[in-house]
C-alpha cells in the first residue's frame, strides 16, 4: 500500500514520486514507519527515474507551479533514496505478499480481455 500523510485535513501520498521530492524526507519516513509499525502493513514506494536526474533538460514555457512541481529538489532525491533504503527493510512485492498470494482464492481471477479483475469470489 502507498502510505499517506495526514496534513491539514487531507491525506497526501507519501510513498514516493513528487511528494518524496517536495516534502521533507522526514515526512516520508514518518508515514512509512507509521504504516509499517502502527498498522502492521508493508508499503510500496515508487520513484520515476527522472526524479533523480538534476541535470535533465529544462522545458521552456512552463508556468511557475509546473516548474516548481517538476524541478524542486531534484538534486536531493538520490540522497533521500539512499536514506530510505538505509532506514527500512525492502523486498519484492511477491516476496512481501507471498502468504496472500499462496492462499487459495486470494487473488481475483482475470484474463486478458476482461473488463477488470473481480474481488468477489462469486464472480470468479
Amino acid at each position: 500500500m502507498l502510505p499517506t500523510l495526514a496534513l491539514a485535513g487531507r491525506a497526501l501520498p507519501a510513498g514516493g514520486g513528487g511528494f518524496f521530492r517536495l516534502l521533507p524526507y522526514a515526512a516520508s519516513r514518518w508515514a512509512i514507519a507509521r504504516v509499517n509499525r502502527a498498522e502492521g502493513r508493508p508499503c510500496i514506494f515508487y520513484l520515476h527515474p527522472w526524479e533523480i536526474d538534476p541535470g535533465q533538460p529544462r522545458l521552456g514555457g512552463l508556468g511557475a507551479s509546473s516548474r516548481l512541481r517538476h524541478y524542486l529538489n531534484l538534486g536531493r532525491t538520490a540522497a533521500r533514496l539512499r536514506w530510505l533504503l538505509r532506514d527500512f527493510a525492502w523486498d519484492r512485492v511477491d516476496a512481501v505478499h507471498a502468504d496472500a498470494i499462496a492462499a487459495p482464492g486470494a487473488l481475483p481471477a482475470w484474463s486478458p480481455g476482461d473488463d477488470a479483475p473481480s474481488a468477489d469470489p462469486a464472480t470468479r
